[in-house]
């Protein structure tokens, strides 16, 4: 019995603290696609390229987006020429794209494991009968938190967006291997204006999927409790 109960508070706590994180992890896969891109570079807000017609600015940053999720070695950016037959990436920007591939695969790993502590919790507080009336509490309580930490950046981070994206880099780049002047390929694809924007798309997908999922939870909950009564 004391085993179950053990059991039970941990699983608890993993789906609270495991799936706000689960959401925001997985809410940064639909910005790395061209439909996100298009839709970027048709706000007014995000600078034009100086460089490359909107075709070729999509065209190359598709590439960048699908270098990032498939299995394409860096070769695959370096064999990339613009229209005059210059190859679109220097070596500092295919350096930085490898580390960012890097990142973003870690990335997935940790949303992976993430998503599994998240269905194994749910499997064991609906297995428990003690736990199983309570289990969409648990997942509304958890629901809650990735909208209210999302907010709250919402508000706070794009104030000091500069500092965050600075320290950002800092924290998962090394060094200065990140900074590209204003005529680099990365530079013109992706202004800094382009990032702000991205991140505020971000954690408005995260308080959507959150919300929806603290929907469902509350549907859950009046249901069992009609049902009870």
């Amino acid at each position: 019995m004391k085993a179950k109960k053990i059991a039970a508070r941990a699983s608890a706590a993993a789906l609270i603290i495991a799936l706000p994180l689960f959401l925001a992890l997985t809410s940064l896969l639909p910005l790395i696609s061209s439909a996100f891109l298009r839709t970027q570079y048709a706000r007014p807000d995000v600078p034009p390229s100086s460089m490359f017609s909107p075709e070729e600015r999509l065209a190359a940053a598709a590439a960048a987006a699908h270098y990032l999720l498939s299995t394409e070695g860096i070769d695959y950016l370096a064999n990339l020429t613009d229209a005059n037959g210059m190859a679109l990436f220097n070596e500092r920007e295919l350096t930085h794209m490898v580390d960012v591939k890097v990142l973003l695969g870690k990335a997935i790993m940790v949303d992976i494991v993430l998503g599994l502590v998240v269905a194994a919790s749910l499997g064991i507080l609906l297995r428990l009968k003690d736990t199983r009336h309570r289990t969409p509490y648990y997942l509304f309580t958890a629901a809650l938190v990735a909208p209210a930490l999302a907010a709250a950046a919402l508000i706070v981070v794009p104030l000091q967006f500069r500092w965050f994206f600075v320290e950002f880099h800092h924290v998962f780049f090394e060094g200065e291997t990140w900074l590209f002047p204003r005529s680099d390929t990365l530079i013109q694809l992706f202004p800094e204006r382009f990032w702000f924007d991205a991140l505020q798309t971000w954690l408005l997908l995260v308080m959507a999927a959150s919300v929806a999922l603290a929907i469902g939870a509350y549907a859950w909950m009046k249901r069992k409790s009609v049902g009870a009564s």
